[in-house]
């Protein structure tokens, strides 16, 4: 059965072989056809060598001669907005959900399923009592 896989990867690369030569054979005729009617300039000879742009020198960068003024640092401003995260509500709620994780975990480490699933369905119906 591995005789249909090896035709189809011999198929398959016997096709792209074909396809790169008959793009390269298309390349090929196209620059040959380009160059023979002067639309595409040689690399080579004397032309190359005299072309503008080799001779040229480069650019220079201006300079500026503004005395540098020191940027002095600003304490950073912080708005009241930025964050939000910080309000009383949420540190209530964070040190709810704080207070769970660590029960547990001291159920974790006593080993007390009891313990961890009561939290969990207290946390499921939203209301809280001290344990």
């Amino acid at each position: 059965m591995m005789l249909f896989p090896a035709i189809g990867l011999v198929l398959w690369i016997a096709f792209l072989i074909v396809a790169f030569v008959l793009f390269a054979t298309i390349w090929g005729l196209s620059n040959v056809i380009l160059r023979l009617l002067g639309l595409k300039p040689r690399l080579t000879g004397p032309q190359a060598a005299a072309s503008p742009r080799r001779n040229q020198p480069p650019v220079p960068v201006p300079v500026r001669n503004r005395p540098r003024v020191p940027v002095q640092a600003r304490p950073p401003q912080v708005e009241p907005d930025i964050w939000p995260k910080w309000t009383p509500s949420r540190r209530l709620y964070m040190d709810r959900e704080l207070a769970l994780w660590q029960q547990q975990f001291d159920a974790l480490a006593l080993h007390e399923p009891d313990v961890i699933m009561a939290a969990a369905i207290q946390r499921r119906s939203g209301t809280t009592s001290s344990v």
